[in-house]
């Protein structure tokens, strides 16, 4: 019997983060004590850690088949990931919540738990002692006690009746499988039938006639495993159709921009813009992209990207998302104006603290900087007691302080705007951790499908019911396709609604990819491709 414990985000930074929260103990330390107690307690752990939710999501997802139980602490997950919370949802297995700090007597955002309600209990505030407090309850009262009341004492008897309950469930399976196939054959020729009437492989109203017919010949108690039973063979029949349809509809659905050949090329790129001024971190990056084009800055990355919309540049680089603050919310609006992803790469970033010639870091009352530089420094912020002040861009915090004039205001920036501005550097890396990295995309007009390509991004809309993220996710494990990455974003102009941008793991034009985007696209609201692109690995 086996027990999967999930650690989310920047836990596999435990022993360098801040020590007051998350002690001096490490992930390895964690997993190490996390085993050995599953082992004194008679079962199997497995570990597992991510930064990405989409591969905490599918790790939940596989779990429904090789798991007992779950013990996560989803990290800052916890807070909003309501991806992770419908994932322990979906796995029917007793779910244990743990967080090493107390979460209830840190910052206000962290008091929420989205989580919460999908686990059996949640245990806060012990330090590495709440592994281990959250894995004996789980065990002792949501798994060994169900085991022992659902099976007191198994005589040899019960054993007996126990081997023929299998045989009679293996038999039933046979059955279930001929009929499965023979049902495979059906929908085959329903989709034949469909090429050549031009109709939709989709049809909700069909389908839930289906399944009010399938609950109708079942009592009440059954009636919901009955449905997902029925909603998991249509989905699969509607696969074989998509697959059987795909290249006669192509040209109907998302994937009709995608080339025929995976042939394409950044050579042509000369002119790039980006968010900042010399000495971003931007600008460090589109150099580094593209070291024999011209750069052109923009103020803000809205800017950049208007520049290229109305073609001043060929391309814009743009910083995605980072490994301590999470997701460039404003980069994020800024994609779903149509434009797409051609590059990708991780480039470390360290953020400095300058302040004016004579000022010591003692003196220090303000910092100003962008908000994803503060978030990524918030633990000297908060120890120090500093007050905060946002800037459009990094690079613009020395400017700010030496109009400000004043020694008690530092800037938190990249050491190179620091000393282009004549500041004087009073720390070299406040960052909260050692391996501080930003994602900075390459972005242009047109679809470029590179040779090497091996990432996708799409954009996507759900309709607004129960389970639709789950079954939607569903048809990529069908495929058998590893999401990269997930999360979810407003829509512009459109409140309280959010579109998830979902990174899939694929090779240029990988047919299992298309199949699921020419399925998703006609079953969904919206459905967009925003890049099938490779990674500059070559980048320092």
């Amino acid at each position: 019997m086996k027990i999967l414990l999930v650690n989310g985000p920047n836990l596999n930074m435990l022993g360098k983060r801040d020590p007051k929260q998350y002690g001096s103990f490490t992930l390895a330390d964690v997993e190490s004590l996390f085993t050995a107690r599953a082992a004194e307690l008679g079962f199997e752990a497995e570990c597992f850690q991510s930064n990405h939710e989409g591969e905490i999501v599918q790790k939940l997802h596989e779990a429904r088949e090789t798991a007992a139980g779950i013990v996560i602490n989803a990290g800052a997950f916890t807070h909003y990931s309501y991806a992770i919370r419908d994932a322990i949802d979906v796995t029917g297995l007793p779910v244990m919540e743990v967080h090493i700090s107390n979460i209830h007597e840190r910052e206000s955002f962290r008091h929420t738990s989205v989580i919460r309600a999908v686990c059996v209990g949640q245990i806060a505030g012990f330090g590495i002692n709440s592994y281990i407090m959250g894995l004996d309850q789980l065990v002792n009262d949501f798994i060994l006690k169900k085991t022992t009341e659902a099976k007191p004492d198994v005589s040899s008897e019960q054993q007996d009746s126990l081997q023929q309950c299998r045989r009679d469930i293996n038999e039933i399976d046979s059955q279930l499988i001929d009929l499965f196939v023979k049902r495979l054959r059906v929908s085959e020729r329903v989709a034949r039938a469909k090429g050549e009437s031009g109709g939709a492989i989709y049809d909700a109203a069909r389908e839930n006639v289906v399944i009010s017919n399938a609950r109708g010949k079942v009592s009440t108690q059954d009636g919901d495993a009955v449905e997902s039973f029925m909603r998991t063979i249509m989905r699969v029949s509607r696969e074989r159709q998509y697959d059987m349809l795909s290249s006669q509809r192509q040209n109907q659905n998302a994937t009709a921009i995608l080339p025929s050949v995976a042939d394409g090329s950044l050579e042509n790129v000369k002119c790039v813009a980006y968010g900042g001024k010399v000495g971003s971190y931007s600008e460090k990056a589109a150099r580094t992209f593209f070291p024999e084009a011209e750069l052109k800055p923009a103020w803000s990355f809205a800017d950049a990207c208007k520049a290229l919309t109305e073609r001043e540049v060929d391309a814009v680089v743009l910083p995605l998302a980072n490994t301590t603050g999470g997701p460039v919310d404003t980069v994020y609006q800024l994609l779903q104006q149509k434009l797409f992803i051609a590059r990708f790469a991780d480039i470390p970033v360290e953020h400095c603290i300058a302040g004016l010639p004579g000022a010591s870091l003692s003196e220090i009352k303000v910092v100003v900087s962008h908000p994803q530089a503060l978030s990524q420094c918030s633990n000297k912020i908060q120890a120090s007691g500093w007050n905060q002040v946002n800037v459009e861009n990094t690079a613009y915090a020395p400017k700010y302080i030496l109009e400000k004039g004043d020694a008690t205001v530092a800037a938190i920036c990249s050491r190179s705007a620091a000393e282009e501005a004549g500041l004087v550097i009073l720390e070299s890396n406040a960052c909260n951790t050692t391996c501080n990295q930003t994602r900075f995309i390459v972005v242009t007009r047109e679809l470029i499908v590179t040779p090497d390509a091996s990432r996708l991004s799409i954009i996507m809309q759900l309709p607004h019911k129960q389970g639709a993220l789950s079954s939607t996710l569903d048809v990529f494990t069908d495929m058998r396709l590893n999401l990269a990455g997930i999360c979810s974003q407003p829509v512009p102009d459109k409140p309280w609604e959010y579109a998830f941008f979902v990174d899939i793991d694929a090779k240029a034009l990988d047919s299992a990819a298309i199949a699921a985007l020419c399925q998703l696209s006609y079953e969904l609201p919206r459905l967009q491709i925003m890049g099938w692109y490779g990674a500059a690995n070559h980048l320092a």
